[in-house]
């Protein structure tokens, strides 16, 4: 019988801090009339639920319980980006910014299963491999989630047409990180310095027409895909004669 290791039980410890956390705030918000018993009240709820069993499963199934946990953090910019941006007509971004480290968790879950799934325990460009794969599929369910939530009828906002300049910077931006994401299957180092490159558009689209990516998602987005670049290109120069 396989023992839990100590990054297991460190993950274990983090987890439960966080659920214990994410109680509190239901239990503040519902006494102080912030949450109600709405859609959003209902799905932030189920959400919780969700957490909590992969808390739960991860003493029996640790890829089960990554699974729950990133498959929560998707739930929360959905119901951030969707849910409560339709009914505030406002900018949102906040508790999907604020919950997206748990979905560093949840990758982590699924490391810890791997290294126990083989007879031996994998070496570390493998490892390395095999975490890099699952957050960049995270961000890829998070990416299309942003996207999907930025076209516009909604009350108040314009269409706008991504066939013209600065709006084809995001149709732009898509396709190449798409292209860096299938890259990646078999040419890493290449696939980072798309990433790369998708950043330093990012980073031009922002100060030269900051009105092509005002919500907050959007500006922080960028972090996450700049470290995956570096990432990819420093392991293939550090692993390469592997």
């Amino acid at each position: 019988m396989k023992t839990k290791s100590d990054s297991t039980k460190t993950l274990q410890l983090i987890t439960g801090i966080v659920a214990v956390l994410c109680l509190l705030a239901m239990a503040i918000l519902y006494h102080g009339g912030m949450l109600v018993l709405n859609l959003e009240g209902i799905l932030s709820f189920v959400l919780f639920l969700i957490f909590l069993s992969g808390f739960i499963l991860s003493w029996k199934s640790r890829k089960m319980a990554g699974i729950l946990i990133m498959t929560c953090n998707a739930g929360i910019w959905i119901l951030d980006l969707y849910i409560n941006g339709y009914q505030t007509d406002s900018e949102t971004g906040g508790p999907s910014l604020m919950f997206s480290p748990v979905m560093v968790i949840g990758a982590l879950f699924l490391l810890e299963w791997y290294k126990t799934s083989k007879t031996t325990v994998p070496s570390t460009p493998l490892q390395w491999k095999f975490i890099l794969r699952v957050l960049l599929i995270n961000y890829t369910v998070l990416y299309f989630i942003l996207v999907l939530s930025e076209p516009s009828d909604r009350a108040g906002i314009k269409q706008v047409d991504y066939t013209s300049i600065p709006f084809i910077i995001n149709p732009l931006l898509f396709f190449i990180f798409l292209a860096g994401l299938i890259i990646s299957w078999k040419k890493e180092f290449i696939a980072g310095i798309l990433f790369l490159f998708w950043c330093t558009i990012f980073l031009w689209g922002v100060i030269a027409y900051p009105e092509i990516l005002p919500s907050e998602p959007w500006i922080v987005s960028g972090v996450p895909i700049l470290l995956q670049g570096s990432f990819y290109i420093k392991h293939h120069y550090e692993f390469r004669t592997n």
